[in-house]
């Protein structure tokens, strides 16, 4: 199978693995009992990530690129991973404000709760995390 069959393939499955995680984590306006079953999905999420950033580098390392082609493609990253961080951070501040609070105010919906719970797993494992990892395994890529 070529190298970019099998990073597809591994890009395909992190992102139905990140679908799961969205589909398993309660909404912040819904009251759950049945206990963290995202965690099925949050776990392995950062194992089939690293499957495809490992073959997403074989990818381009296979390719025969100017090292100005290489340049740009670095500050791309660059600058997707700063974006990355930026929509992160502000996805993270939104979901504590819908959930009333930190897990240490008793107004909040995850009080007591430890921060990776059925309310959080989305905070942790996400478009975002995966765009920041991904890039940022991108810029530190060099040609063989």
């Amino acid at each position: 199978m070529k190298l970019w069959s099998k990073a597809m393939i591994w890009f395909a499955l992190s992102l139905f693995i990140l679908y799961l995680v969205d589909v398993f984590t309660v909404s912040p306006t819904v009251t759950s009992g049945n206990g963290n079953l995202g965690l099925l999905f949050v776990f392995p999420a950062p194992i089939v990530c690293f499957f495809f950033i490992k073959h997403l580098r074989k990818v381009l390392q296979s390719l025969d690129l100017q090292p100005k082609t290489w340049l740009w493609i670095r500050v791309g990253s660059l600058l997707f991973f700063a974006i990355g961080c930026l929509l992160e951070y502000q996805y993270v501040l939104h979901m504590i404000h819908s959930l009333g609070g930190t897990p240490k105010e008793e107004a909040s919906r995850i009080y007591r709760y430890p921060w990776l719970n059925q309310y959080t797993n989305t905070m942790f494992v996400n478009v975002y995390t995966f765009l920041c990892i991904s890039t940022l395994a991108i810029c530190f890529t060099k040609k063989k």
